[in-house]
């Protein structure tokens, strides 16, 4: 008998034991079941994941390209308008010669502006830094380099003189003119005749000191073109005063 208590210690052990393990079973059953990974799902992941590292990277150096594609294409860069200067037409700026010839005549017109204000505060110079400023402008203009730019300064400072010359010539003379009596028609023919014979004589000096700048000047230049047509003019302006 003494060996019955025993064996019914040990049942109970093996019973509580049982117990134990079906208690463990059931609470794994309960838990949600994770699916291993393998290597096989794992090397989409990677995949993804080295696509959109180099997606980024991609585009923001491709931006760039993108944007220049869809710019307008540039147009070729042509012999630009001079400054200044807009043609309209097609015909205008694509002839080489009217340009120039267009260009010469805006550039004389501004020029001719300044010489216009500096003749109209003359009288704040003494006169040889007004003709050397004068000078200076028109050889500027004119775009003369050395020895032509010296040759053609000191002849226009004798063609200036010459013209004062002429110019003091011809009003003496018209003052000696007799009176001009329009009663009288053979006497106003008289007048009208001496008259025109001073003109001319006039007219002649003037144009032999514009004639003496020619050498200096290149007739094919539309600049030098645009000052011959109204050298007179600038001799004029560039002529010493009459001293008085």
């Amino acid at each position: 008998m003494k060996g019955l208590p025993v064996i019914l210690g040990i049942a109970l052990a093996v019973s509580v034991l049982f117990n134990v393990v079906a208690v463990v079973r059931l609470s794994d059953d309960d838990a949600p079941v994770m699916p291993a990974k393998t290597p096989e799902a794992r090397k989409p992941m990677a995949a993804e994941s080295a696509v959109e590292a180099v997606l980024p990277a991609a585009s923001v150096e491709g931006a760039p390209a993108r944007e220049a594609a869809s710019a307008p294409a540039a147009k070729p860069a042509g012999k630009a308008a001079p400054a200044g200067l807009t043609l309209t037409q097609a015909s205008l700026r694509n002839d080489p010669k009217v340009r120039e010839v267009l260009q010469a005549n805006e550039a004389y017109g501004a020029f001719w502006k300044d010489i216009d204000r500096l003749s109209k505060v003359r009288s704040k110079f003494d006169e040889p830094k007004y003709q050397q400023t004068v000078t200076t402008a028109t050889s500027d203009f004119l775009e003369l380099g050395d020895p032509a730019r010296a040759q053609f300064e000191e002849a226009a400072r004798i063609a200036a003189t010459n013209y004062a010359q002429a110019k003091k010539e011809y009003e003496a003379a018209k003052t000696a003119l007799p009176p001009k009596d329009k009663s009288n028609p053979t006497a106003v023919a008289a007048y009208q005749q001496q008259k025109d014979a001073l003109d001319l004589r006039y007219q002649t000096q003037v144009k032999a000191a514009v004639d003496s700048l020619r050498p200096y000047l290149n007739p094919a230049d539309a600049r030098h073109q645009e000052f011959l047509s109204t050298a007179d003019k600038w001799l004029r302006t560039l002529a010493p005063r009459p001293v008085k």
